[in-house]
C-alpha cells in the first residue's frame, strides 16, 4: 500500500472501543451543543470526575479552594475534522476545539480559583505539567494541583505525517528496546492525577498513592537534527534531578522508560540510562527496565502521566511486570554494561527499605521531563510517619 494512493500501510493501533461520542452532556452542564467539543474535552470531564471518587474527595470539598489544574495537549485531531465539514454546527467550536478549555473547562465546571493552563512539549507535555505543578505546590501557589493528559486519534492526517517521518511503526507494535523496533504505535487515553502537599495531605487523612520525591526538567539544545535526542542532556537530566533534592539514587531499582520503538530514540535512552545509573547497580543488583508503550501503544501528549500511572501501580503491588514482546536487545544499546535488566517475566520487587522508581519522557522537539517517586508505605515507615 501507498500513501500517494491515500493508503497509509499501518495495520491498526492501541484503540478505545467504545464510541468517542458517548457523552453525559447534561451532568456536566453541557447543552446537546456539545457536538462541536472535542471528544478530549468531554473525556477529561470525565476523567477528572473519576479521579475525584478514587480519591474520596466529593465536589463540594474542592468547589471554590484555590485548585489549580494542568493540561498537556500536543494534537488538535477534531479541529481538522470540522474543518472538513462546514454543514456541521460550529456556532460554540471555539470554546469546544482551543486546547486552552481543556483546563479552563475544568475550572469553570468544579469551580476552582488557581491557575489553569494547557502545555505542549509534544510527548512529554504531561511530566512537564507535572513538573510545573511540584513547583508551584512547593512555593505554596496551591492547595490542590489536578494534572490532565489526553491522547485521542481521530483523524489520519498526524498519522500520515508521522509515517512519512519514520515515526510509526508499519507493524503497529511497539518493540520497545528490541532489535525489530522500527517505530512505535498509535494509542489513545485519559488520565488525571492529583497533588497536594504530603503534610497537607497527612494533616487531612486523604489517600496517598505515592510521593514525588522531586522532578526535573531540561533541553537538548542543537543536535544533529531538531527531532534527535541528546544522551547527554538526558544523562545530566536524571542525574540532576536526584542531586537537586539530595536523593540517593542507590534504592531505585525500578525505571519506566519513554521506549517508543524508535530506532533512533531507544538507544539514546538506553544508553543514558546506563551511564546514569552504572556506579549504583551491578549485574546482581540491576535496575529493572519498564516500557509500558509495548504494551498499549504511544499516548502522544499522555505518555508521562501514563508512566506515572504505571509506576505508582508497580510501587504499591511490589511486582516490575515484563516488556510485553522483549526478544533480545537493540544492537546500539551497550550490552556490555550487565546492570540494566529488560524483564521478559514478572520479577518481585527486590528487598530494600524504600522503593524508588524513575519516570521518564522527552518530546520530540527536545523537552526532557523526569519524576522521581517513593512507594507510601515504605517511605512512611522509613520516615517514622
Amino acid at each position: 500500500m501507498l500513501i500517494s494512493n491515500n493508503q497509509i500501510p499501518l495495520r491498526g493501533g492501541h484503540l478505545v472501543q467504545e464510541n468517542l461520542g458517548s457523552f453525559d452532556a447534561p451532568f456536566f452542564s453541557i447543552t446537546p451543543k456539545a457536538a462541536c467539543m472535542d471528544p478530549q474535552h468531554r473525556r477529561l470531564l470525565e476523567t477528572a470526575y473519576r479521579a475525584l471518587e478514587d480519591a474520596g474527595v466529593p465536589i463540594s470539598k474542592c468547589s471554590g479552594s484555590n485548585t489549580s489544574f494542568y493540561t498537556g495537549c500536543f494534537t488538535n485531531d477534531y479541529l481538522s475534522i470540522l474543518h472538513q465539514d462546514y454543514d456541521a454546527e460550529q456556532r460554540h467550536a471555539a470554546m469546544g476545539i482551543a486546547p486552552l478549555m481543556l483546563a479552563n473547562r475544568m475550572i469553570w465546571f468544579y469551580n476552582f480559583k488557581g491557575t489553569s493552563m494547557n502545555l505542549d512539549s509534544a510527548c512529554s507535555s504531561s511530566l512537564i505539567a507535572l513538573h510545573l505543578a511540584c513547583q508551584d505546590l512547593r512555593a505554596g501557589s496551591s492547595e490542590w494541583y489536578y494534572q490532565h493528559d489526553q491522547h485521542l486519534t481521530m483523524s489520519l492526517l498526524w498519522t500520515d505525517s508521522s509515517y512519512r517521518h519514520s515515526w510509526e511503526a508499519q507493524v503497529s507494535r511497539c518493540w520497545s528496546f528490541d532489535k525489530r523496533a522500527n517505530g512505535y504505535a498509535r494509542g489513545k487515553g485519559s488520565a488525571v492525577t492529583l497533588l497536594k502537599r504530603l503534610d497537607d495531605t497527612l494533616r487531612n487523612g486523604d489517600t496517598i498513592r505515592a510521593v514525588i520525591r522531586n522532578t526535573g526538567s531540561n533541553q537538548d539544545g542543537r543536535t544533529l537534527g531538531i527531532t534527535q535526542p541528546s544522551e547527554e542532556a538526558q544523562i545530566d537530566l536524571i542525574k540532576q534531578t536526584y542531586q537537586r533534592a539530595g536523593i540517593n539514587m542507590a534504592p531505585t531499582r525500578f525505571f519506566e522508560a519513554r521506549a517508543t520503538g524508535t530506532p533512533v530514540g531507544d538507544p539514546v535512552e538506553g544508553n543514558a540510562i546506563i551511564t546514569a545509573f552504572r556506579e549504583y547497580r551491578s549485574e546482581h543488583e540491576p535496575l529493572y527496565i519498564g516500557a509500558f508503550k509495548a504494551n498499549i501503544g504511544h499516548l502522544g501528549g499522555c505518555s508521562g502521566l501514563a508512566g506515572i500511572i504505571k509506576a505508582i501501580l508497580v510501587l504499591e503491588k511490589g511486582i516490575i511486570p515484563p516488556i510485553a514482546g522483549f526478544v533480545s536487545l537493540n544492537d546500539r544499546i551497550d550490552a556490555k554494561k550487565p546492570h540494566l535488566h529488560f524483564p521478559t517475566e514478572a520479577v518481585p520487587w527486590p528487598t530494600v527499605p524504600v522503593r524508588r522508581a524513575c519516570i521518564n519522557s522527552f518530546g520530540f522537539g527536545g523537552t526532557n521531563a523526569v519524576a522521581i517517586l517513593d512507594d507510601a508505605y515504605h517511605y512512611f515507615k522509613l520516615n517514622g510517619i
